[in-house]
């Protein structure tokens, strides 16, 4: 176990505007905005980001205590340079500050995966005085409504994610259905949180169980790739493929991913480090 900082400076997402026009230089959007069409564009286009926790293992090795955050900076470098992404709180940081710089009011929820607590971070979008949920880390980028009915978002005729409000807890139950099988994700309670708390759950996750192995997962039109450790499952709307098998990981990381292998190699000498 780590030991804790004290405190924890975040400065507001808004402020890395140089980084967010420079990772938006290709981002076309020709409809009205601000709008649910041009979120959900802006967040496909994010999705170029992968969920990957290569680059975090990497810096929790080498990184001062106070400089563990992956912020846009570092992300957009590290992205040019081996296609590199993030993991939940450091994307939903970064599109946060995108957001903010096109005049949205956004702010991060936090949520509770299955096996624990403050685990998860996803975003409230305001839009016309509504409320939506993006989520870059579970892959939701189309903006799901919060507002205490039950909101189903089709990915296909029998795929898609769910949004539940349960009124004993006052909170939100975000599920994925496909054929008729539905499984809970995550929840979440529709509270701001401040920055301060956001920065502390954030640096929780680097001693979370998601930390001991690689994992890794991007979205390429209807088609889902989902690696972690040797476990490779590929899911589209006709079919779910699920293997057990290293090579076949490496190869989808390099060719669907793009990542290098050294970075790989790297995360995975360090995770083996740990474990004697």
């Amino acid at each position: 176990m780590r030991n804790q900082p004290q405190s924890i400076n975040l400065p507001e997402p808004g402020l890395f505007e140089k980084e967010i026009i420079r990772f938006l230089v290709d981002f076309q959007f020709s409809g009205p905005h601000p709008s649910l069409d041009h979120i959900a564009a802006i967040s496909r286009y994010f999705s170029r980001l992968p969920y990957e926790n290569i680059s975090k293992i990497i810096k929790r090795e080498h990184a001062d205590e106070q400089e563990l955050f992956r912020l846009p900076d570092e992300i957009i470098e590290d992205h040019l340079a081996w296609q590199l992404g993030g993991t939940c709180f450091s994307l939903t940081y970064f599109l946060l500050g995108i957001f903010s710089t096109l005049g949205y009011v956004a702010t991060p929820l936090i949520c509770q995966l299955n096996w624990g607590s403050n685990n998860h971070s996803a975003i409230k979008i305001s839009v016309a005085g509504y409320d939506y949920l993006v989520d870059p880390g579970y892959m939701i980028f189309t903006p799901l409504p919060i507002n205490k009915q039950t909101v189903r978002t089709r990915l296909s005729a029998e795929t898609g994610v769910e949004l539940n409000f349960v009124n004993e807890s006052d909170s939100y139950e975000l599920y994925t259905f496909r054929r008729g099988n539905r499984i809970r994700r995550y929840s979440f309670i529709d509270k701001a949180t401040p920055l301060s708390n956001f920065a502390q759950f954030w640096n929780n996750s680097f001693d979370q169980p998601g930390m001991d192995d690689l994992t890794l997962t991007r979205v390429s039109g209807y088609e889902m790739v989902y690696i972690q450790g040797d476990f490779v499952k590929i899911t589209n709307p006709d079919f779910i493929e699920k293997v057990r098998q290293v090579d076949l990981a490496e190869k989808l990381i390099q060719e669907r991913f793009g990542i290098p292998m050294d970075k790989v190699e790297e995360a995975r000498y360090i995770l083996k480090q740990r474990k004697v």
